[in-house]
């Protein structure tokens, strides 16, 4: 390790493929409390027992194999224990960490494990979620009964608040007596209006323009024993649902992004432990992508990706879930699929790419990797599976696909063979 890197502000750590200490530089000393001369030559994980060993050693390969960076978030929010000593309050124990991996030497099997302190980027983030739910909760206190609507027994609007007209464009006059459905806030019946728990999203008709997104609820307790009218309260969300896009959204291509998708794949793991329901992954890549951006400039390249992102939604069913992996890789979730059909709607993919008009370009391929969710597997096993399927298909030539065809029983077996944690 030169002595440059003593002065970097991220640990650096060299490693061979079998995670055996080869540098280590003046941060890890301090932090890890662990001396150059105690870490050469050591494994890691007989330095810090704890270390997710085996998911460490598939992304130092991928990077010595593929020559590219890797990268590892650790499921409890660091890779080495460094633990907070912090007056002030906070909301973790220990140094919150962004791992990358990268290839140290072109002729060198050894890989550099970067370390990055990001703990005052995810302490910011928690009091920015923790100040957001509080604020939610002020807002939706404070604006119980700006925008309002009184229906009658066949949810006609009988009147309306002057904050909902001035926010809708309507006026007293031409709202009177259009029905909830006109206004596209549904039928009667849809609201529940007899339960005051039940909410409702919709997007609100206004004269002119674009709707406007409000939450709909049944405000009791302000009708008399003689009055057969109802109550409505209306929160405008239209802020909400751009953020909530954006939060969700890729910038460039519109797809999903990658903190969406876990949370998509965490809710298809949640349905199929309770009602055994299958799914399946498609992860694919651009093949020779990099040559695209070389030849045609990135804004070829971005545009190709957007294309892309336009034909796989295109070519997927309405309820597959695209995300964007990272760079040009991207991926399908598919429910009720198993590994069949989503190899066949891989290959059909694959097909539409390679026969697709690309502009300026004259042909762009594609490589696939499928794997389907097997009993008692983890989001990360199965996201490793479908990873080496995609390298699979890549070392078998590209523009292929690829699907891992590992059994219940197979992966069973394995995670029986697997020794306990330390």
């Amino acid at each position: 390790m030169t002595s440059v890197a003593d002065y970097l502000s991220s640990g650096l750590v060299i490693v061979d493929p079998a995670l055996r200490v080869l540098a280590w530089n003046r941060w890890m000393t301090e932090h890890a409390e662990l001396t150059p001369e105690q870490a050469m030559g050591q494994p890691l994980d007989k330095l810090f027992p704890d270390l997710p060993t085996a998911t460490l050693r598939r992304r130092v390969k991928a990077a010595l194999q593929l020559r590219s960076p890797s990268y590892l978030q650790p499921s409890l929010g660091y890779l080495f224990p460094v633990a907070l000593d912090r007056i002030t309050e906070s909301h973790f124990a220990y140094m919150q960490q962004r791992i990358r991996i990268l290839p140290y030497q072109e002729d060198a099997q050894t890989a550099m494990i970067v370390v990055d302190d990001v703990t005052a980027m995810r302490e910011a983030e928690a009091r920015a979620a923790a100040a957001a739910k509080a604020s939610r909760r002020y807002l939706e206190l404070l604006d119980s009964n700006v925008m309002t609507l009184a229906i009658d027994a066949e949810g006609q609007v009988t009147r309306a608040s002057s904050a909902l007209l001035e926010s809708t464009g309507w006026s007293a006059e031409t709202i009177a007596g259009r029905s909830l459905e006109e206004l596209g806030l549904g039928k009667q019946d849809e609201l529940n209006l007899t339960d005051n728990s039940e909410r409702s999203e919709r997007p609100m008709r206004r004269p002119e323009g674009e709707p406007l997104w409000v939450r709909v609820r049944h405000a009791r307790g302000l009708e008399d024993e003689v009055s057969t009218e109802h109550h409505l309260v209306l929160q405008d969300i239209s802020l909400q649902k751009k953020i909530q896009v954006l939060s969700e959204r890729d910038a460039l291509t519109g797809a999903y992004n990658r903190m969406k998708f876990d949370q998509l794949l965490k809710t298809a793991l949640s349905a199929h432990q309770r009602y055994a329901h299958p799914f399946s992954i498609v992860l694919c890549d651009i093949d020779h992508f990099k040559r695209i951006n070389d030849a045609h400039g990135h804004l070829a390249g971005d545009a190709v990706l957007k294309q892309f992102t336009t034909l796989l939604q295109s070519q997927t069913r309405a309820t597959d879930q695209l995300a964007r992996w990272g760079g040009e890789e991207f991926v399908v979730l598919l429910p009720m699929a198993e590994l069949a059909e989503a190899t066949s709607a891989a290959e059909k993919l694959r097909q539409a790419i390679a026969s697709d008009h690309w502009p300026a370009i004259k042909q762009i391929t594609a490589s696939f990797g499928v794997a389907a969710h097997r009993q008692h597997e983890s989001a990360d096993a199965l996201l490793d599976r479908v990873d080496a399927a995609l390298y699979k298909a890549k070392e078998n030539g590209r523009n292929r696909v690829y699907a891992d065809e590992t059994t219940d029983e197979a992966l069973s077996n394995d995670l029986s063979n697997e020794p306990p944690a330390a």
